[in-house]
């Protein structure tokens, strides 16, 4: 299952970098790309919306809506 969420806060390469580490060591995710571009994640596998935006609690990201 591939889902995609905007994520607010992005402004360089290392945040992208950052949110890729914290996605990626989540039970239920397989793949993580971020497109700094759009300001978008794209995450392949089945984590729960929760344990996304718990996996960015004390950064300065926020997960955004599904696109």
């Amino acid at each position: 299952m591939e889902k995609i969420y905007h994520i607010d806060g992005l402004k360089c390469q290392g945040c992208a970098d950052n949110v890729t580490k914290r996605f990626s060591e989540l039970k239920k995710v397989d793949d993580v790309k971020v497109d700094l571009d759009k300001k978008e994640v794209t995450i392949t596998g089945n984590p729960s919306k929760w344990s996304l935006k718990r996996a960015l609690k004390g950064t300065n990201y926020e997960l955004g809506a599904e696109i």
